[in-house]
């Protein structure tokens, strides 16, 4: 069995669903490696779900001060992962001076983009009670999300009724980070994910779940969009076409950069030092904090 594995590790091309969760295993690994110290974290429950949660990770002592903190949805189709998994990115922001929230919903099979569109508006309250529970309401909100994160991110920036259900606006947020996000699904090849999200592509239910269906006018916030060309699950055409409409709508401060055979790991990789997509990631944040 083990010998399989390795064959079919060595021999499946870039470029498919395969090829990625071939690898899911020993990138998670590297990434729990590099978790040392645990950053400080409080668990903080949005509802009465037991996946509606989120953590609140705090800024390692010393670190320098920062104007904005970070709302963080997690990767992982819409149906895995837990916050808890991704404290490698927690400490990366931490060490940066970042207060960081990352954020938990309720998963398909059970639910469809509904009650994920409604867990993403009570998390962001959730986190708008707490920054004035902290006394943190001065700070800025910048908001990322990687793939089925980045997806959830993109609607609640976008679908001003996902915010308003809580009462909020997406104009609480000051910028917006999306690492190879499924921005565009009809794109993207009918996955069992996929149809569990939007029901069967139910075209009601899919509208819902399709961010690009909600591009009616520019960003006027710092957008950065992170895709690496050989993503094997989130299309790279997902970025592109997101990409081109938002320029056609005269979106001014948006940086697009393309990971050069990028699979969709490395588009999740912006905490791990040395990598391409930490360079972009860091250096935008750089900016953004520069104003």
């Amino acid at each position: 069995m083990a010998m399989g594995y390795l064959l079919l590790y060595l021999l499946v091309p870039q470029g498919n669903f395969l090829y990625e969760g071939l690898r899911l295993p020993f990138w998670l690994m590297k990434l729990q490696r590099m978790v040392k110290p645990l950053p400080t974290s409080l668990k903080v429950k949005y509802d009465s779900h037991f996946r509606q949660y989120l953590l609140h990770f705090q800024p390692a002592e010393g670190a320098p001060d920062k104007q904005h903190i970070i709302i963080y949805i997690h990767g992982s189709g819409w149906q895995h992962g837990r916050p808890e998994m991704f404290k490698a990115n927690a400490q990366w922001l931490a060490e940066r001076g970042y207060h960081a929230f990352f954020l938990s919903h309720r998963r398909i099979p059970q639910c469809d983009i509904r009650e994920l569109r409604e867990d993403t508006g009570l998390a962001i309250k959730k986190v708008v009670e707490l920054l004035a529970e902290h006394g943190l309401s001065h700070k800025k909100i910048l908001l990322c999300g990687n793939s089925a994160g980045g997806n959830l991110c993109a609607l609640a920036m976008l679908d001003r009724r996902v915010l308003g259900a809580v009462g909020l606006s997406p104009d609480i947020f000051s910028a917006l980070a999306l690492f190879a996000a499924p921005l565009d699904l009809r794109v993207m090849w009918p996955s069992p994910p996929l149809l569990m999200l939007t029901r069967m592509k139910k075209p009601e239910v899919f509208d819902l779940a399709n961010p690009v269906h909600y591009l009616d006018g520019e960003l006027k916030i710092p957008t950065l969009l992170i895709h690496g060309d050989k993503d094997g699950i989130s299309e790279y055409q997902n970025s592109v076409v997101f990409e081109e409409r938002l320029r056609g709508l005269g979106t001014k401060h948006l940086q697009f950069e393309t990971l050069e055979n990028g699979m969709h790991l490395d588009s999740a990789s912006w905490c791990i030092p040395g990598h391409p997509c930490c360079e972009v990631f860091e250096q935008w944040l750089s900016e953004i904090e520069r104003g």
